[in-house]
């Protein structure tokens, strides 16, 4: 009988060591499962100024700059080399297409005329 007893209690330690660890498990797991849930509830979340239309940089290179209106015609441009349209009633001075301008401001109407350019004649300036 003895034998029986001692038998009995190894198996109740032993059951009382796996009911120990399937608790820490099952913790670790409640654990787990939680910070897994967390980081993909930060991750789905959308920052919260970030603003698309918004481009922050400190330098910005081109040779043209461009300005649209939401039906995508061009209001205004500011070019190293315009591209010279001169308006249908022959306001302003003459201008040669072919002649290289060097850098313009120009502003279009909503026919794509060109209404106003700055320089309005070709000129070279020299640089100091």
């Amino acid at each position: 009988m003895a034998s029986t007893n001692g038998d009995l209690q190894a198996l109740s330690a032993r059951l009382d060591k796996l009911e120990t660890q399937a608790r820490r498990w099952k913790l670790a797991s409640i654990a787990l499962a939680l910070s897994t849930a967390l980081l993909i509830l930060i991750a789905a979340k959308p920052a919260d100024r970030f603003d698309s239309a918004v481009i922050h940089a400190r330098t910005v290179e081109a040779q043209d700059f461009v300005v649209k209106d939401e039906d995508g015609q061009i209001r205004a441009r500011l070019t190293l080399n315009p591209q010279v349209k001169i308006r249908k009633d022959k306001s302003g001075p003459p201008v040669n297409r072919n002649a290289p301008m060097g850098p313009a401001l120009q502003f279009y109407d909503g026919n794509g005329d060109a209404v106003w350019t700055e320089p309005r004649v070709p000129t070279m300036i020299p640089a100091r």
